[in-house]
């Protein structure tokens, strides 16, 4: 879980804008203690207008676990990212505190489109700060100065392994990802599969199709399960999911461009397969079941499904996903149904959104754990984006944090124009 987070100069967030998931104490189910007496929010919410900056923040949050994970593949390979547009030939700064099985990391890195130029490591292995690695960039064609804590017990060859590893485009962790080290390697490892496993990208795994969700849900009875059961708990009128083998119609002149394209043989294969791989959902009526096919599912349930596996990951072990627009295509009750789902039956898990679904805010949940929602909204006069946590406004208790969102005390809304256009001017 993250405990806190702030990022510097990169995409639309100029000056320092922080995220941060301390909550006082084990006040609802939305907090959890994730170590001992330390207590932490489950979810985050973040609102506001259009290119108001919200999925940035999202991006970002990824790419700091990004940099942490990913090597390059090339020493010449640049490091994605997109700073302030006013400030661009400064470096981008990213500070990240969370835990990970159990154990606190603080991780600070500043870097721009060619090196990280610096990054520093700690961990509370027994509650007290210990250096894990902090490296500093040299100049361009000479190793990377890093010095490892005395905790870890990294044998001399291993510690010089990892610097030979370590280029000045990626991360100290992310060698891991290179190359086999010896055995007192291991705290390495351990955090580096950890971070792999439990934190993913905005919206999970964008690039895994319907199909290949539903497929492998179906191939793990527990998972099965799950996902019959919420789909029929969500009033979609199914039943249940199988996968199945559908004919696929390919015209003879289409047939004939794919094979003149020079594509790999591998993706011909798969574009001119006569069959494809789909899902049939099981639909009741009183005179009896029948089924349905993928195609003529709703874009609400298709994003649905596609949400469900994040869901599936954490109720059942710790994972962290950032969800962006989460209730764009659902109905609000499905939405707060999802939420609750999430919030009553995960347990050190978290799950932070975006979304303009503003009716969350008349939640009684909401409205008593204010620290779980920020305010975003652009700067007029930097055109940055900042973000203000729900508890800094010195709102009464007795205020009702939608009213109050509604009639633009919070910000965070768009400053509309007339809607009388006239055009002759």
């Amino acid at each position: 879980m993250i405990r806190d987070f702030w990022v510097k100069n990169y995409l639309s967030i100029r000056d320092k804008q922080e995220l941060s998931f301390v909550a006082k104490g084990p006040s609802s189910e939305l907090v959890t203690e994730v170590a001992d007496g330390v207590f932490l929010y489950k979810l985050g919410i973040l609102y506001g207008s259009n290119a108001s900056g919200k999925s940035n923040m999202l991006i970002a949050l990824y790419k700091v676990f990004s940099i942490l994970v990913h090597p390059k593949s090339k020493v010449t390979s640049e490091i994605t990212r997109i700073p302030f547009a006013l400030t661009k030939e400064q470096p981008t700064e990213m500070h990240v505190s969370f835990y990970a099985d159990g154990i606190r990391y603080d991780y600070d890195v500043t870097f721009n489109e060619k090196y990280i130029l610096n990054e520093v490591l700690y961990y509370y292995p027994n509650k007290s700060k210990v250096l894990f690695y902090e490296r500093s960039f040299v100049s361009e064609n000479v190793q990377t100065n890093i010095k490892f804590g005395q905790s870890l017990k990294l044998q001399d060859k291993t510690a010089e392994s990892i610097r030979e590893n370590t280029w000045n485009n990626h991360s100290v962790l992310s060698v891991c990802g290179k190359i086999a080290l010896k055995e007192d390697i291991a705290p390495f490892y351990q955090l580096y599969s950890w971070i792999l496993k439990n934190y993913h990208d905005v919206d999970g795994d964008e690039d895994k199709r319907i199909v290949e969700i539903l497929k492998e849900a179906y191939s793990d009875s527990t998972k099965r399960k799950f996902f019959n059961l919420m789909l029929q708990k969500a009033d979609l009128n199914i039943m249940e999911f199988r996968p199945i083998i559908e004919d696929r119609f390919l015209p003879d002149e289409l047939r004939e461009r794919i094979i003149k394209q020079d594509f790999p043989e591998k993706v011909k294969e798969d574009l001119l397969k006569p069959t494809t791989e789909s899902i049939a959902f099981v639909n009741h009526s009183a005179e009896g079941n029948f089924e349905t096919p993928l195609k003529w599912q709703s874009k609400g349930t298709i994003k649905y499904i596609r949400i469900l596996d994040a869901l599936y990951d954490m109720i059942t072990s710790p994972h962290v996903y950032y969800l962006d627009e989460l209730g764009e295509d659902l109905h609000n009750d499905l939405l707060y149904y999802y939420l609750n789902v999430f919030i009553f039956n995960s347990d050190k898990s978290q799950l932070i959104i975006t979304s303009q679904e503003t009716t969350l805010l008349s939640q009684d949940m909401i409205n008593e754990n204010r620290g779980v929602v920020w305010f975003v909204e652009k700067n007029k006069e930097t055109a940055s984006s900042e973000y203000a946590r729900g508890d800094s406004f010195g709102l009464h208790k007795n205020l009702s944090l939608y009213k109050s969102y509604r009639i633009g005390r919070l910000g965070a809304k768009p400053e509309l124009g007339s809607i009388f256009i006239n055009l002759e001017d």
